[in-house]
Protein backbone atom coordinates (compact mmCIF):
# COMPACT_ATOMS: atom_id res chain seq x y z
CA UNK A 1 0.00 0.00 0.00
CA UNK A 2 2.53 2.00 0.80
CA UNK A 3 4.52 1.53 -2.13
CA UNK A 4 1.46 2.67 -4.32
CA UNK A 5 1.81 5.92 -2.79
CA UNK A 6 4.63 7.08 -3.04
CA UNK A 7 4.09 5.76 -6.73
CA UNK A 8 1.23 7.85 -6.93
CA UNK A 9 3.03 10.99 -5.45
CA UNK A 10 5.91 10.97 -7.87
CA UNK A 11 3.22 10.88 -11.24
CA UNK A 12 2.90 14.37 -10.19
CA UNK A 13 5.55 15.89 -10.97
CA UNK A 14 5.43 13.55 -14.61
CA UNK A 15 3.59 14.37 -18.19
CA UNK A 16 4.16 10.78 -18.89
CA UNK A 17 1.18 8.34 -19.53
CA UNK A 18 -0.16 6.85 -16.72
CA UNK A 19 -1.69 3.55 -16.55
CA UNK A 20 -3.59 2.61 -13.30
CA UNK A 21 -5.28 -0.89 -12.76
CA UNK A 22 -5.94 -0.24 -9.37
CA UNK A 23 -7.06 -3.07 -6.62
CA UNK A 24 -6.60 -1.47 -3.05
CA UNK A 25 -7.59 2.19 -3.44
CA UNK A 26 -10.02 4.27 -5.25
CA UNK A 27 -9.45 7.14 -7.78
CA UNK A 28 -9.98 9.67 -5.07
CA UNK A 29 -5.96 9.37 -4.13
CA UNK A 30 -4.73 10.21 -7.71
CA UNK A 31 -7.38 12.94 -7.51
CA UNK A 32 -6.44 14.52 -4.91
CA UNK A 33 -2.59 13.50 -5.36
CA UNK A 34 -2.03 14.52 -9.06
CA UNK A 35 -3.10 17.67 -9.85
CA UNK A 36 -0.77 18.06 -12.76
CA UNK A 37 -2.21 14.65 -14.52
CA UNK A 38 -2.54 14.74 -18.58
CA UNK A 39 -2.92 10.70 -19.64
CA UNK A 40 -4.90 7.96 -17.81
CA UNK A 41 -5.95 4.77 -18.75
CA UNK A 42 -8.68 2.63 -16.54
CA UNK A 43 -8.34 -0.83 -17.71
CA UNK A 44 -10.81 -3.87 -16.48
CA UNK A 45 -10.92 -1.99 -12.91
CA UNK A 46 -14.30 -3.68 -11.80
CA UNK A 47 -14.22 -2.37 -8.94
CA UNK A 48 -14.05 1.62 -9.68
CA UNK A 49 -17.18 3.22 -9.90
CA UNK A 50 -18.79 6.61 -11.21
CA UNK A 51 -17.76 8.25 -7.70
CA UNK A 52 -14.01 7.49 -8.61
CA UNK A 53 -14.20 8.89 -11.59
CA UNK A 54 -15.82 12.44 -10.16
CA UNK A 55 -12.95 12.25 -8.21
CA UNK A 56 -10.27 12.42 -11.19
CA UNK A 57 -12.63 14.97 -12.89
CA UNK A 58 -12.82 17.12 -9.62
CA UNK A 59 -8.72 16.85 -8.70
CA UNK A 60 -7.31 16.53 -11.86
CA UNK A 61 -8.85 19.16 -14.29
CA UNK A 62 -5.73 19.39 -16.79
CA UNK A 63 -6.72 16.32 -18.03
CA UNK A 64 -5.80 15.18 -21.79
CA UNK A 65 -6.06 11.78 -22.61
CA UNK A 66 -8.58 9.46 -20.73
CA UNK A 67 -9.43 5.75 -21.60
CA UNK A 68 -12.18 3.67 -19.68
CA UNK A 69 -11.87 -0.05 -20.60
CA UNK A 70 -13.86 -2.32 -19.79
CA UNK A 71 -14.86 -0.49 -16.68
CA UNK A 72 -18.25 -1.98 -16.16
CA UNK A 73 -19.40 0.55 -12.92
CA UNK A 74 -18.15 3.10 -13.81
CA UNK A 75 -21.45 5.11 -16.08
CA UNK A 76 -23.13 8.24 -16.97
CA UNK A 77 -22.92 9.82 -14.27
CA UNK A 78 -18.89 9.78 -13.96
CA UNK A 79 -17.98 10.26 -17.67
CA UNK A 80 -20.49 13.54 -16.96
CA UNK A 81 -18.46 15.17 -14.44
CA UNK A 82 -15.83 14.88 -17.14
CA UNK A 83 -17.19 16.89 -19.03
CA UNK A 84 -18.35 19.39 -16.63
CA UNK A 85 -14.55 19.74 -15.20
CA UNK A 86 -12.09 18.89 -17.63
CA UNK A 87 -11.81 21.60 -20.31
CA UNK A 88 -8.73 20.30 -21.77
CA UNK A 89 -9.69 16.89 -22.55
CA UNK A 90 -8.17 15.98 -26.35
CA UNK A 91 -8.79 12.28 -26.53
CA UNK A 92 -11.30 9.95 -25.13
CA UNK A 93 -11.88 6.35 -25.51
CA UNK A 94 -14.47 4.58 -24.15
CA UNK A 95 -14.46 0.64 -24.60
CA UNK A 96 -17.10 -1.50 -23.73
CA UNK A 97 -18.47 1.06 -21.39
CA UNK A 98 -22.53 -0.33 -21.38
CA UNK A 99 -23.48 1.59 -18.60
CA UNK A 100 -22.32 5.08 -20.61
CA UNK A 101 -25.25 6.82 -22.02
CA UNK A 102 -26.00 9.50 -24.43
CA UNK A 103 -26.13 12.50 -22.18
CA UNK A 104 -22.29 11.76 -20.83
CA UNK A 105 -21.17 12.95 -24.52
CA UNK A 106 -24.13 15.59 -24.38
CA UNK A 107 -21.58 17.16 -21.05
CA UNK A 108 -18.52 16.33 -22.98
CA UNK A 109 -19.89 18.29 -25.97
CA UNK A 110 -20.39 21.00 -24.09
CA UNK A 111 -17.72 21.25 -21.82
CA UNK A 112 -14.13 19.67 -23.82
CA UNK A 113 -14.25 21.89 -26.94
CA UNK A 114 -10.50 20.99 -27.85
CA UNK A 115 -11.50 17.55 -28.59
CA UNK A 116 -9.85 15.86 -31.27
CA UNK A 117 -10.14 12.21 -30.85
CA UNK A 118 -12.90 9.95 -30.00
CA UNK A 119 -12.86 6.08 -29.64
CA UNK A 120 -15.90 4.06 -28.67
CA UNK A 121 -16.02 0.30 -29.38
CA UNK A 122 -19.24 -1.61 -28.11
CA UNK A 123 -20.99 0.79 -26.52
CA UNK A 124 -24.68 -0.06 -26.68
CA UNK A 125 -26.23 3.24 -24.92
CA UNK A 126 -24.93 5.58 -27.20
CA UNK A 127 -26.31 6.53 -30.04
CA UNK A 128 -27.27 9.72 -32.46
CA UNK A 129 -28.12 11.95 -29.73
CA UNK A 130 -24.66 11.26 -27.81
CA UNK A 131 -22.65 11.46 -30.99
CA UNK A 132 -24.93 14.73 -32.48
CA UNK A 133 -24.03 16.51 -29.11
CA UNK A 134 -19.88 15.80 -29.66
CA UNK A 135 -20.32 16.79 -33.49
CA UNK A 136 -21.82 20.58 -32.42
CA UNK A 137 -19.65 21.10 -29.34
CA UNK A 138 -16.48 19.47 -30.70
CA UNK A 139 -15.99 21.08 -34.07
CA UNK A 140 -12.42 20.60 -33.81
CA UNK A 141 -12.79 16.58 -33.88
CA UNK A 142 -9.96 14.97 -36.22
CA UNK A 143 -10.48 11.62 -35.58
CA UNK A 144 -13.67 9.43 -35.12
CA UNK A 145 -13.76 5.70 -34.76
CA UNK A 146 -16.53 3.88 -33.74
CA UNK A 147 -17.04 -0.14 -33.61
CA UNK A 148 -19.89 -2.41 -32.54
CA UNK A 149 -22.40 0.54 -31.10
CA UNK A 150 -25.43 -0.42 -32.85
CA UNK A 151 -27.48 2.88 -32.08
CA UNK A 152 -25.51 4.93 -33.92
CA UNK A 153 -27.38 5.99 -37.54
CA UNK A 154 -27.00 8.49 -40.72
CA UNK A 155 -28.51 11.20 -38.17
CA UNK A 156 -25.38 11.34 -36.34
CA UNK A 157 -22.63 10.93 -38.89
CA UNK A 158 -24.55 13.31 -40.35
CA UNK A 159 -23.92 15.94 -38.09
CA UNK A 160 -20.36 15.01 -38.24
CA UNK A 161 -20.28 15.90 -41.65
CA UNK A 162 -21.93 19.05 -40.98
CA UNK A 163 -19.74 20.14 -38.19
CA UNK A 164 -16.57 18.94 -37.84
CA UNK A 165 -14.73 20.73 -41.05
CA UNK A 166 -10.99 19.14 -39.41
CA UNK A 167 -12.24 15.32 -39.66
CA UNK A 168 -9.74 13.38 -41.29
CA UNK A 169 -10.16 10.12 -39.59
CA UNK A 170 -13.14 7.98 -39.74
CA UNK A 171 -13.68 4.54 -38.31
CA UNK A 172 -17.28 2.90 -38.57
CA UNK A 173 -16.82 -0.63 -38.06
CA UNK A 174 -19.69 -2.66 -38.13
CA UNK A 175 -22.13 -0.18 -37.26
CA UNK A 176 -25.16 -1.52 -39.33
CA UNK A 177 -27.53 1.44 -39.10
CA UNK A 178 -25.05 3.74 -41.40
CA UNK A 179 -25.58 3.89 -44.65
CA UNK A 180 -24.80 6.43 -47.64
CA UNK A 181 -26.61 9.37 -46.27
CA UNK A 182 -24.21 9.57 -43.39
CA UNK A 183 -21.25 9.24 -46.05
CA UNK A 184 -22.66 11.67 -48.64
CA UNK A 185 -22.45 14.35 -45.87
CA UNK A 186 -19.06 12.96 -44.34
CA UNK A 187 -17.90 13.63 -48.23
CA UNK A 188 -19.52 17.12 -48.75
CA UNK A 189 -18.39 18.28 -44.99
CA UNK A 190 -15.10 16.59 -44.53
CA UNK A 191 -11.27 16.32 -46.54
CA UNK A 192 -10.65 12.64 -44.98
CA UNK A 193 -7.21 10.73 -45.33
CA UNK A 194 -8.59 7.54 -43.42
CA UNK A 195 -11.60 5.63 -44.01
CA UNK A 196 -12.54 2.60 -42.79
CA UNK A 197 -16.62 0.62 -42.88
CA UNK A 198 -16.17 -2.18 -43.17
CA UNK A 199 -19.18 -4.15 -42.18
CA UNK A 200 -21.39 -1.17 -42.33
CA UNK A 201 -23.94 -3.34 -44.88
CA UNK A 202 -25.90 -0.29 -45.90
CA UNK A 203 -23.18 1.54 -47.86
CA UNK A 204 -22.94 1.02 -51.40
CA UNK A 205 -21.78 3.12 -54.41
CA UNK A 206 -23.46 6.22 -53.33
CA UNK A 207 -21.69 6.62 -50.34
CA UNK A 208 -18.15 5.71 -51.84
CA UNK A 209 -18.65 7.67 -54.59
CA UNK A 210 -19.48 10.75 -52.41
CA UNK A 211 -16.11 9.98 -50.59
CA UNK A 212 -14.18 9.75 -53.88
CA UNK A 213 -15.61 13.44 -55.00
CA UNK A 214 -15.31 15.04 -51.80
CA UNK A 215 -11.95 13.74 -50.59
CA UNK A 216 -9.26 13.74 -52.83
CA UNK A 217 -6.62 13.38 -49.86
CA UNK A 218 -7.67 9.83 -48.86
CA UNK A 219 -4.99 7.40 -49.01
CA UNK A 220 -6.43 4.30 -46.46
CA UNK A 221 -9.69 3.02 -47.97
CA UNK A 222 -11.62 -0.16 -45.89
CA UNK A 223 -14.88 -0.94 -47.24
CA UNK A 224 -14.91 -4.63 -46.53
CA UNK A 225 -17.68 -7.18 -46.30
CA UNK A 226 -20.05 -4.28 -48.04
CA UNK A 227 -22.19 -6.47 -49.97
CA UNK A 228 -24.07 -3.83 -52.52
CA UNK A 229 -20.72 -2.07 -53.22
CA UNK A 230 -19.75 -2.45 -57.04
CA UNK A 231 -17.80 -1.27 -60.20
CA UNK A 232 -19.25 2.20 -60.09
CA UNK A 233 -17.62 3.24 -56.73
CA UNK A 234 -14.18 1.81 -57.79
CA UNK A 235 -14.04 3.64 -60.90
CA UNK A 236 -14.88 7.00 -58.89
CA UNK A 237 -12.56 6.25 -56.31
CA UNK A 238 -9.77 5.98 -59.25
CA UNK A 239 -10.34 9.26 -60.83
CA UNK A 240 -11.11 11.09 -57.12
CA UNK A 241 -8.83 9.39 -55.00
CA UNK A 242 -5.00 9.48 -56.47
CA UNK A 243 -3.29 9.19 -53.06
CA UNK A 244 -4.96 6.03 -51.97
CA UNK A 245 -2.52 3.86 -50.71
CA UNK A 246 -4.13 1.23 -49.10
CA UNK A 247 -7.45 -0.61 -50.14
CA UNK A 248 -9.45 -3.31 -48.63
CA UNK A 249 -12.02 -5.05 -50.70
CA UNK A 250 -12.21 -8.24 -49.10
CA UNK A 251 -16.24 -9.68 -49.35
CA UNK A 252 -16.94 -7.45 -51.69
CA UNK A 253 -19.35 -9.56 -54.31
CA UNK A 254 -19.97 -7.16 -56.59
CA UNK A 255 -16.40 -5.48 -57.06
CA UNK A 256 -15.03 -6.84 -60.36
CA UNK A 257 -12.16 -7.28 -62.77
CA UNK A 258 -13.77 -3.81 -64.67
CA UNK A 259 -13.66 -2.22 -61.50
CA UNK A 260 -10.34 -2.75 -60.08
CA UNK A 261 -8.72 -2.12 -63.92
CA UNK A 262 -10.43 1.54 -63.04
CA UNK A 263 -9.46 2.16 -59.71
CA UNK A 264 -5.72 1.29 -60.69
CA UNK A 265 -5.34 3.45 -63.82
CA UNK A 266 -5.33 6.29 -61.77
CA UNK A 267 -4.32 4.85 -58.18
CA UNK A 268 -0.88 4.39 -58.91
CA UNK A 269 0.67 5.11 -55.99
CA UNK A 270 -1.12 2.07 -54.32
CA UNK A 271 0.98 0.04 -51.87
CA UNK A 272 -1.34 -2.49 -50.53
CA UNK A 273 -4.33 -4.20 -51.60
CA UNK A 274 -6.76 -6.67 -49.85
CA UNK A 275 -9.10 -8.54 -52.24
CA UNK A 276 -9.72 -12.16 -50.79
CA UNK A 277 -13.56 -13.68 -50.90
CA UNK A 278 -14.23 -11.37 -54.04
CA UNK A 279 -15.65 -13.51 -56.71
CA UNK A 280 -15.95 -11.71 -59.46
CA UNK A 281 -11.96 -11.13 -59.18
CA UNK A 282 -10.17 -13.31 -60.99
CA UNK A 283 -6.41 -13.79 -61.97
CA UNK A 284 -6.89 -11.10 -64.23
CA UNK A 285 -7.43 -8.44 -61.73
CA UNK A 286 -5.11 -9.81 -59.70
CA UNK A 287 -2.36 -9.23 -62.45
CA UNK A 288 -4.02 -5.72 -63.31
CA UNK A 289 -2.80 -4.69 -59.86
CA UNK A 290 0.68 -5.89 -59.93
CA UNK A 291 1.23 -4.53 -63.61
CA UNK A 292 -0.43 -1.19 -63.05
CA UNK A 293 1.00 0.09 -59.68
CA UNK A 294 4.67 -0.08 -59.26
CA UNK A 295 4.79 0.68 -55.47
CA UNK A 296 2.72 -2.52 -54.77
CA UNK A 297 3.93 -3.78 -51.70
CA UNK A 298 1.08 -5.91 -50.69
CA UNK A 299 -1.48 -7.84 -52.25
CA UNK A 300 -3.86 -10.90 -50.28
CA UNK A 301 -5.55 -12.82 -52.79
CA UNK A 302 -6.80 -16.42 -52.80
CA UNK A 303 -3.63 -18.81 -54.12
CA UNK A 304 -5.55 -20.34 -57.09
CA UNK A 305 -6.40 -16.45 -58.52
CA UNK A 306 -2.71 -16.00 -58.46
CA UNK A 307 -1.37 -16.80 -62.60
CA UNK A 308 2.08 -18.52 -62.62
CA UNK A 309 3.22 -15.55 -64.72
CA UNK A 310 1.75 -13.13 -61.99
CA UNK A 311 3.93 -15.22 -59.52
CA UNK A 312 7.26 -14.80 -61.13
CA UNK A 313 6.89 -11.12 -61.39
CA UNK A 314 5.45 -9.96 -57.96
CA UNK A 315 5.84 -13.45 -56.04
CA UNK A 316 7.31 -11.74 -53.03
CA UNK A 317 4.50 -9.01 -52.62
CA UNK A 318 1.88 -11.39 -52.73
CA UNK A 319 0.33 -12.64 -49.51
CA UNK A 320 -2.32 -15.69 -49.43
CA UNK A 321 -5.20 -15.64 -46.49
CA UNK A 322 -4.87 -19.62 -47.19
CA UNK A 323 -3.17 -21.78 -49.09
CA UNK A 324 -5.20 -25.06 -49.83
CA UNK A 325 -8.39 -22.25 -51.51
Amino acid sequence: MQNLEILLQCLYLSDKILTVILRFRGLSAIGNGCKKLKNLTLSDCYFLSDKGLEAIAAGCKELAHLEVNGCHNIGTLGLESIGQSCQSLTELALLYCQRIGNSALLLVGRGCKFLQALHLVDCSNIGDEGIGSIARGCQNLKKLHIRRCYKIGNKGIVAVGENCKSLTELSLRFCDRVGDEALIAIGQGCSLKHLNVSGCHQIGDAGIIAIARGCPQLNYLDVSVLQNLGDMAMAELGEGCPLLKDIVLSHCRQITDIGLAHLVKNCTMLESCHMVYCPGITAVGVATVVSSCINIKKVMVEKWKVSQRTRRRAGSVISYLCIDL
